[in-house]
């Protein structure tokens, strides 16, 4: 069975990351029931490895910290200053799919290169 679309992106989005962790939660309460508990201890020690390499699947990053795909020079001049990063990531949509490619960032590198601003016309 393909899930997986074509020009569709690959990384998670924050909704997605919380529904795969709530997901293997929900599994391991009812594996509990049925095996043993060393057994139990395994596979929760493993999802717990699934969930921590959640982040570098990409989509936002957690507790506010730096978005995969973002430069640390952006995450400290544009990012920390964004309306749009919460505790939980980034919740542009634009840098969910394409790191970097959010409106913030874009205009930063155009005034970093000196064309962020529209000439003034002299009438």
């Amino acid at each position: 069975m393909r899930f997986y679309k074509e020009g569709k992106s690959m990384s998670l989005s924050n909704e997605e990351k919380a529904l795969v962790e709530e997901s293997l939660q929900v599994y391991l309460q009812l594996v509990a029931r049925q095996m043993k508990p060393a057994q139990v201890q395994n596979l929760a020690l493993m999802a717990q490895g699934i969930v921590e390499k959640l982040d570098s699947i990409g989509g936002g990053a957690k507790n506010g910290g730096k978005p995969s795909g973002i430069s640390d020079e952006w995450f400290k001049k544009v990012c920390q200053k964004c309306d749009k990063l919460l505790p939980s990531g980034c919740s542009d949509k634009v840098t969910a799919k394409f790191p970097g490619k959010c409106d913030p960032i874009i205009k930063y590198e155009n005034e970093k290169r000196g064309i962020g601003k529209i000439p003034q016309k002299d009438f």
